[in-house]
């Protein structure tokens, strides 16, 4: 049986993808940013745009339950206390 896709995962390569294109694509529309700014700063706004999107995004997307995965063992701690509790033979 399939596992949903977490959303987490998702999300920040898909904002990385849609706010990269975009902001690539509003140097190219808006002539100010391409007037204003020099080739290295047309170059890299894309990427720090794509970067500061995908981290939002990966910090604002829901966490997917997963159910089918195996259960989380006690803590050790725990473990310990319930050694210790047992008396001596």
């Amino acid at each position: 049986m399939a596992a949903p896709i977490e959303q987490k995962a998702v999300a920040a390569p898909g904002a990385t993808l849609v706010f990269g294109y975009l902001s690539g694509l509003l140097i190219e529309v808006i002539p100010w940013l391409k007037d204003n700014l020099t080739p290295d700063q047309q170059m890299n706004l894309p990427i720090i745009l794509a970067f500061l999107a995908s981290g939002l995004a990966a910090y604002l997307a829901p966490h997917t339950s997963r159910p089918d995965l195996a259960p989380v063992p006690a803590e050790p701690a725990q473990r310990q206390a319930a050694h210790a509790r047992q008396p001596p033979p």
